[in-house]
């Protein structure tokens, strides 16, 4: 077995995932267990898409990808893997699909608001970028790291919920870069490309991992000509969240619909959400970092 930490939890895995850091742990101290098992597929006759199939309960999360094999994500401690065949096992997509989608299920199980979105520490203080796809979260992550501040997460951001308030907890310690966003902050010999075909964008990995740290601000990014901050309503703000939530499609299913809702709403009211207007010359993104720093 294999010991590992992401999302300020401790993994215990028969399979190597390298692109999280290791850790020593016996086997009764982990929070998520990872196991190779059998797995019943998700039927056929459930909707799926490209080749993937979701049935979701309140405790249980089955997922079947018809070129990969079956998995069982089970009350926020264990992903019991059934892949299709060794082959299928050894593809860097395997391993991914634990480290992202499927430990995002778990957080979600565990109770913590995941997001698609982008997250920095800055100076302490936890900065949230979100947006649709290809609005420019990682580079703007990216551009944060250039500057000296921590990468938090990349992809899926999860929020722990304690009396402090929200917390953004460190997740995989990796960027996720368009070429020219790569070359652009200098960091093409550093970057290394997908070793599959499936998934475009260059690899450049964080060395130092993040404490966890309260979210201070959240910015919903746009596209524009002139780099500002704009502050939309209380509506609008909860809206920005509330679309980016991880698993959208299953929230129901999970019966976890009102929490995730008061979750949100906490958010709001402790971070509040930001509009910020970014160009796409990558020359200006220092500008942006200077702007968002002064801003939190």
């Amino acid at each position: 077995m294999h010991s590992y930490s992401a999302y300020d939890l401790r993994l215990r895995s028969v399979f190597e995932l390298p692109e999280l850091p290791g850790i020593y742990a016996e086997e009764d101290d982990c929070d998520i267990s990872i196991t190779r098992d059998e797995v019943e597929p998700v039927p056929e006759s459930v909707d799926g898409v490209g080749g993937r199939r979701i049935q979701a309960s309140r405790d249980g999360i089955r997922l079947t990808y018809d070129s990969i094999g079956s998995f069982l994500v089970d009350a926020g401690t264990q992903i019991v893997c059934d892949p299709r065949s060794e082959a299928a096992e050894q593809r860097e997509f395997f391993r991914r699909l634990i480290e992202n989608e499927l430990l995002g299920l778990v957080l979600h199980q565990r109770g913590h608001l995941v997001l698609h979105a982008s997250a920095v520490s800055v100076g302490g203080m936890g900065v949230m970028f979100l947006g649709p796809r290809g609005a420019g979260k990682s580079t703007t992550a990216a551009a944060f790291d250039a500057a000296g501040h921590s990468v938090l997460e990349d992809d899926v951001v999860a929020i722990r919920f304690d009396e402090s308030g929200p917390t953004v907890v460190p997740g995989v310690p990796q960027l996720r870069l368009e070429s020219d966003a790569a070359t652009a902050l200098g960091l093409r010999d550093t970057t290394t490309p997908a070793e599959e075909s499936w998934y475009e964008k260059q690899m450049l990995p964080i060395d130092d991992v993040p404490e966890p740290v309260p979210l201070t601000r959240c910015y919903v990014l746009t596209e524009g000509d002139e780099l500002e901050i704009d502050e939309p309503s209380g509506s609008e703000q909860l809206l920005s969240l509330v679309t980016q939530r991880y698993a959208q499609g299953i929230v129901a299913d999970s019966d976890r619909s009102d929490s995730h809702m008061e979750q949100c709403s906490r958010v709001v009211e402790r971070a509040g959400v930001r509009v910020l207007t970014r160009s796409l010359d990558h020359e200006r993104l220092p500008d942006l970092v200077n702007l968002v720093t002064d801003d939190i």
